[in-house]
């Protein structure tokens, strides 16, 4: 096998009721690290989008424990959480890097991507690319964009979570009317353990300081629009605690 061979049982999904499972004989680690990620990818949103018109889906990896911690790709749709596209934004916080919620979330800047703790202080990490891109499939192959989207989400979970082999839940990309903000995220999902022993002690500062701007309006709208800013404003994380709740709401 090559390294970029991507076996063909890897592109039939188990189908459900508005979901399919994608199975892999391979972790995420591993397809990064034989350099099959990018083509895995590929292939994967073609099928959805271009063979299946598949256009609003949540896209989520889990472990599967029951097969070595190998990779499941679940793609859910036929159930949007809204009718319509994310509204778009004042600020771009994933792009505009002088606004203070971004100079304040931001981790670290590669190539083709940034990476960030999340805007409101939920136990997770961010991986956006650089370009305003609003799809997986709009990152290119030719110039290594898509390997790299990969490759540097490995390096962050490595690096905020110490190299622990099982430091997440899910990682998640969302597309279509399943998103909040139109900049493509790649939201890591991280367990509680390891948000609670690692990353909120380490970035202690940076989430108080999250945590005070979103008392801010001014903030919310900018940065969330009107459709967030009640449901935020509700919700205010007293400053003192240093993270949220692992909730599924999604951002």
């Amino acid at each position: 096998m090559t390294s970029l061979t991507i076996p063909a049982e890897w592109l039939i999904p188990h189908k459900f009721p508005n979901q399919w499972i994608f199975q892999c004989s391979i972790s995420l680690r591993n397809l990064v690290l034989t350099n099959r990620a990018g083509q895995f990818f590929r292939q994967l949103v073609t099928f959805l989008e271009q063979v299946h018109q598949l256009i609003d889906y949540h896209l989520e990896l889990q472990y599967n424990p029951q097969r070595n911690n190998e990779l499941d790709v679940w793609i859910c749709f036929g159930k949007p959480h809204r009718a319509s596209k994310p509204t778009l934004t004042p600020v771009c916080i994933s792009c505009e890097l002088t606004h203070e919620l971004s100079m304040t979330t931001l981790l670290s800047e590669q190539e083709y991507t940034r990476a960030w703790l999340d805007a409101t202080a939920r136990a997770m990490l961010i991986l956006t690319p650089i370009r305003h891109v609003e799809r997986l499939s709009e990152l290119t192959d030719e110039n290594g964009e898509m390997e790299a989207f990969w490759y540097d989400a490995i390096k962050l979970i490595d690096r905020e979570c110490n190299q622990l082999e099982i430091c997440y839940r899910a990682i998640v990309l969302n597309h279509g009317t399943y998103r909040n903000h139109s900049h493509l995220h790649l939201k890591i999902k991280v367990t509680d353990d390891t948000w609670n022993r690692i990353i909120a002690p380490r970035h202690r500062e940076k989430i108080q300081k999250i945590n005070q701007l979103l008392q801010k309006s001014s903030v919310i709208e900018d940065c969330f629009g009107p459709r967030y800013y009640k449901r935020l404003t509700k919700s205010k994380i007293p400053d003192e605690k240093l993270h949220s709740s692992n909730q599924d709401a999604k951002v």
